[in-house]
């Protein structure tokens, strides 16, 4: 019995070895109070070395029950590591028609995982710097706990 046990444990410390070693990136930040100023722009720094793989990028939003809207727009910016800068505005949706979060999480704070693109090539090694900024008509949105980004190895 002992042996199957430490056999399953193996088992699951190797299954998530493998699902990490296909990130490239993973950071999560957290704001001061759960509150994201209009101003505030988040950034991550991401290292590519290869530019024959296809990636998967995403975006990891934290929320708690204070939120006050079913939505999230987000300004994001790209900057490559040529100089070339990529604009874009996205909308997230974080709970139904009926106000129930899509968020996992048993307490009040929620946690999404959400797809921003998916299956691209990064034309260039180097540093990609990643800006988001809340793009909602509030001067401090509340109920905001984290955003992250995390890529990895297209599947």
């Amino acid at each position: 019995m002992r042996g199957i046990k430490l056999l399953l444990l193996l088992a699951v410390i190797a299954l998530g070895m493998a699902c990490s070693e296909s990130r490239i990136y993973d950071n999560l930040e957290t704001f001061e109070e759960d509150i994201w100023n209009a101003n505030d722009i988040i950034r991550f720094d991401v290292a590519v070395n290869d530019t024959a793989l296809a990636y998967d990028l995403l975006v990891h939003l934290r929320n708690t029950g204070d939120y006050q809207y079913s939505n999230l727009w987000l300004f994001v910016e790209t900057k490559a590591p040529s100089g070339a800068v990529m604009r874009d505005t996205v909308e997230f949706i974080l709970a139904d028609n009926s106000g129930v979060w899509l968020g996992n999480g048993i307490s009040s704070v929620k946690s999404m995982l959400v797809p921003y693109k998916l299956n691209i090539r990064f034309p260039y090694r180097g540093i990609y710097t990643f800006g988001f900024q809340q793009g909602m008509r509030d001067e401090e949105l509340s109920g905001i706990k984290n955003i992250g980004l995390r890529i990895q190895e297209r599947e």
